[in-house]
């Protein structure tokens, strides 16, 4: 489950489109993909899910995503990190420039 995909699992409309805003926000800023951790960690403690069963579900696929993408990523390449962190479309339509904001933003050395 990458990125796009985790934050199109949260069950409530209202909660989703906050939770997109923050990301699809991050995506576009300097912060890197531990500032993403802390952003999601944060906003997930901030938030009241109807169902706690759902909010403890998202969690569980918040730390999968977190292990994987997060902590893992020494271990992927660039074009899997884009992936699971839905940034492939915005790298291939980007300058040079942003290419190397999103590298460092990846920790994906250049």
């Amino acid at each position: 489950m990458n990125l796009d995909e985790l934050v199109a699992s949260v069950p409530e409309v209202e909660l989703r489109e906050r939770l997109f805003h923050w990301v699809n926000d991050w995506k576009n800023d300097d912060n890197d993909i531990e500032d993403l951790a802390y952003m999601i960690g944060k906003w997930h403690g901030n938030v009241w899910f109807k169902d706690t069963d759902e909010s403890n579900e998202f969690y569980e696929r918040f730390q999968k995503f977190k292990k994987t993408a997060i902590e893992g990523v020494g271990g992927l390449t660039v074009n899997e990190r884009l992936y699971w962190f839905g940034l492939y479309d915005q790298w291939e339509n980007s300058n040079e420039a942003t290419q190397l904001r999103i590298r460092a933003k990846l920790h994906a050395s250049a």
